[in-house]
């Protein structure tokens, strides 16, 4: 199943944690109390990437079909600021969860 190979890559990251499984996602237990979401529907091919703080989205990733005016429609991602930016995901979970860790990363230490 694609949800447990994406925790045991999750778990190969030095901010995670732990994961749990929630029904069609994963959730990432991180470092500085932050939690980072990972939603994949192989099916439907929609996907989601939330890093949350005190109950706070924080910044995300999705392909949900609401913005069309970003270059990249539908992938785009939700900023620190709130705005809607081109996303760079290519909509495969393990191949972007080196992208979304990364810009994860570089948002904990520098908030």
């Amino acid at each position: 199943m694609i949800l447990k190979k994406i925790a045991k890559k999750l778990l190969d990251y030095d901010i995670v944690v732990r994961v749990e499984f929630l029904g069609t996602k994963v959730r990432a237990y991180l470092v500085e109390g932050y939690i980072l979401d990972v939603y994949y529907n192989q099916t439907l091919g929609k996907y989601g990437y939330t890093l949350i703080k005190e109950d706070k989205r924080m910044i995300g990733w999705d392909n949900a079909p609401h913005h069309v005016r970003v270059e990249t429609y539908p992938h785009h991602f939700h900023d620190v600021d709130g705005s809607v930016k081109p996303s760079n995901l290519s909509g495969d979970p393990l191949k972007d969860l080196d992208v979304v860790v990364n810009k994860v990363r570089e948002v904990i230490l520098n908030l």
